[in-house]
């Protein structure tokens, strides 16, 4: 909206949206004196950023730029998409926006984008973004570039309904995953599983395997990526980030249990994020400290499944499978 305003002198009430998948929907927009606006809406999905402004000031520049501005935060630590320094704006939301600016008929020109939260600096001190190094304001996240509206009570049933259709399709194996990134990693895994064997947990990963043993599933593949893995080895069924942070106690132990020496121990104190341990662990000791996690795991799920049959696969960021 701020570009076409800047670029053709309209102000539409509305715009079209391109999101990551390639659907467009339609999203409506205000204006300020030199930025348009829109209100994050996260239905009745519990969001401390729900009814914010969002704003976005585009200008003229010598090249293609994205700027975090007044409540948007700044990276301090490693181990997320950018550098230090950097806007707290990860990688999925710049492709759009580059993607959507793309699309406009000046091809080639030049844009700088200042993203601005007004409220964003006061709104962060209520999320996890201050233990994460994320200092300022907020962070510009997502994947698939909507947050779809439901209650938590809302999101099980959907799980429910998703394991009907699943059996209901003749597979043997349920596929359970924790969003659109892993189940594409998964979906390589298993490609001749069809599409209504994958069925997303979000974070519920406990009330999923209880609805799998109360349908009688037969088979349950459970992947998982290694920042809620941690969690769940602790026993921690529900992964939220709202419930349950990061130990890092508990991660030294699984090390210790690997056998990682204590230069490798000694470097888990400055991490932020799980991920991090995959550039840390020695190449040669990742594979026992991924069956340590799952074993961990294992003790936690196996007995919410007792007349199943339960894989537990761990994904790592490159999408391996361990």
């Amino acid at each position: 909206a701020a570009a076409t305003r800047l670029l053709k002198g309209e102000t539409p009430q509305e715009v079209p949206v391109i999101l990551p998948n390639g659907e467009t929907i339609m999203v409506a927009v205000g204006y300020g004196e030199d930025y348009a606006y829109c209100i994050k809406e996260a239905g009745d999905d519990p969001d401390v950023t729900d009814g914010i402004e969002v704003r976005a000031a585009v200008r003229q520049a010598d090249q293609f730029a994205i700027c975090g501005g007044e409540g948007v935060g700044r990276f301090t630590l490693p181990g997320f998409d950018y550098p230090p320094g950097e806007p707290a704006i990860n990688k999925a939301p710049r492709q759009m926006i580059r993607q959507n600016l793309e699309k406009l008929s000046t091809v080639n020109c030049q844009l700088s984008i200042t993203l601005s939260v007004p409220q964003g600096e006061d709104i962060a001190r209520r999320t996890f973004n201050p233990r994460l190094g994320i200092e300022g304001g907020i962070s510009i996240i997502g994947v698939s570039g909507i947050v779809k509206p439901f209650s938590e009570e809302a999101f099980i049933e959907s799980i429910r309904k998703c394991m009907e259709v699943a059996k209901a399709s003749g597979t043997d194996r349920v596929v359970l995953h924790s969003g659109m990134k892993s189940e594409g990693f998964l979906q390589t895994h298993y490609p001749n599983l069809p599409q209504q064997a994958f069925v997303e947990y979000g974070n519920a990963i406990g009330a999923a395997l209880q609805i799998a043993n109360e349908l009688d599933i037969p088979r349950i593949t459970l992947g998982i990526m290694l920042g809620k893995a941690v969690k769940l080895a602790e026993g921690h069924l529900d992964t939220h980030s709202k419930k349950q942070t990061m130990n890092k106690a508990f991660i030294i132990q699984m090390l210790e249990e690997s056998g990682c020496d204590t230069k490798v121990i000694e470097q888990i104190t400055s991490i932020t994020l799980a991920r991090e341990l995959w550039g840390i662990i020695p190449s040669e000791q990742i594979e026992t400290f991924c069956r340590t996690v799952i074993r961990h795991c294992l003790t936690h799920c196996a007995p919410l499944l007792p007349h199943g049959d339960l894989t537990i696969l761990l994904i790592d960021d490159a999408g391996g499978i361990h």
